[in-house]
C-alpha cells in the first residue's frame, strides 16, 4: 500500500492559492498509483476563524473537485471547515473517485489558539476500509491522547492518519508521539504536516511529515520547512507478524474493556 504526504506550504484565507499549489500534485500523485494520499490539515484555508462560515461553502466543491481527480486506487484524506447545521467543524473527508467515503470530525480542538472558540467538538471515532486494509482518522493535536488511537486500534486500525499543522519547534513532541502510537498499537502511522503555515503575522515553520511501521521505525519523514512529497509503499501485513512477535496489543485486548462515551464510527 503505497502512502503519500503531500507538504506544501498552506496560506491562510488563500482558498484559490492552496488548490493551485495543492491540486497539480494531488492529481500527479493519484496518477501514480498510490493508495492515500494525505493533505495537512486545513490545507485549502488554514485557520482562517473570522471566515470559517465563507469559506465553508466552498467544501462541496472542493471534495468534488478532489474526487475527479481521485486515481482509481487512490483516497485522499483531506482536512476542511463542515457547516453542519449552523456549526462549523475541522472535519477530515475521505474522498475517492466515486465521492466522500468516510468523514471525521475532530474531538480534540486545541484550546491555546483559540480553536475551541470556533470550531464545534466531534462526538465519534471514524475507521474505514480502503484497498483491504483498515484506515482510522485523527487530527493533528489529538497525537496527544493516546486513548483515541486506542480505541481506533480496537476497533482494527492499522493504519492511523494523522493530518496537521505542527510547528517545527515542536518537532520532538510531534515525531516522538507518532512513534509511540504505532508502537503501542502495532500498526503503521501516517502524519502530514504542512511545509509552512502562512498567517497574517508570519510564517509557522513546519514539515517533518512522518511514516512508521509498526515498529516505530520511520520510513519516510519530510524535511523541516520544505515542500515535497513524503511516500512509502508499506507492508500491511507487518501489523500481524509483530502482533505475533510481541502480543502487547493481544495482550491489552484481552484485559482491558473501553468504555466510551463517543461511538465508532465504521465505514
Amino acid at each position: 500500500m503505497k502512502i503519500s504526504c503531500i507538504q506544501k506550504d498552506v496560506y491562510l484565507g488563500n482558498i484559490s492559492k492552496n488548490l493551485d499549489t495543492f491540486l497539480p500534485e494531488i492529481e500527479s500523485t493519484s496518477g501514480d498509483n498510490c493508495d492515500i494520499i494525505l493533505l495537512p490539515e486545513m490545507w485549502a484555508t488554514g485557520f482562517d476563524y473570522n471566515n470559517l462560515q465563507s469559506h465553508s461553502k466552498n467544501t462541496p466543491d472542493i471534495l468534488n473537485k478532489l474526487s475527479s481527480i481521485a486515481g482509481g486506487n487512490s483516497v485522499i484524506i483531506s482536512s476542511l471547515p463542515e457547516n453542519k447545521e449552523g456549526e462549523i467543524y475541522n472535519t477530515l473527508y475521505a474522498v475517492d473517485s466515486s465521492g466522500v467515503k468516510a468523514v471525521y470530525r475532530k474531538n480534540f480542538l486545541f484550546s491555546p489558539l483559540k480553536e475551541d472558540q470556533y470550531f464545534s467538538k466531534g462526538c465519534h471515532m471514524t475507521v474505514f476500509e480502503h484497498n483491504g486494509v483498515k484506515l482510522s482518522l485523527h487530527t493533528c493535536y489529538e497525537i496527544r491522547f493516546p486513548e483515541l488511537f486506542r480505541m481506533a486500534a480496537f476497533e482494527g486500525s492499522q493504519l492511523m492518519i494523522v493530518p496537521a499543522i505542527w510547528p517545527a519547534e515542536k518537532q520532538n513532541h510531534w515525531k516522538t508521539m507518532l512513534k509511540a502510537r504505532a508502537i503501542e498499537n502495532q500498526c503503521f502511522v501516517a502524519g502530514c504536516n504542512a511545509g509552512n503555515a502562512h498567517t497574517s503575522k508570519k510564517v509557522i515553520n513546519c514539515g517533518v511529515s512522518l511514516i512508521c511501521d509498526p515498529w516505530g521505525t520511520i520510513l519516510a519523514e519530510g524535511s523541516e520547512s520544505r515542500e515535497e512529497v513524503v511516500q512509502f509503499n508499506v507492508d500491511i501485513a507487518k501489523c500481524s507478524e509483530i502482533r505475533e512477535k510481541i502480543p502487547s496489543f493481544n495482550d491489552a485486548k484481552n484485559v482491558f474493556e473501553i468504555k466510551r462515551k463517543s461511538k465508532i464510527r465504521t465505514q
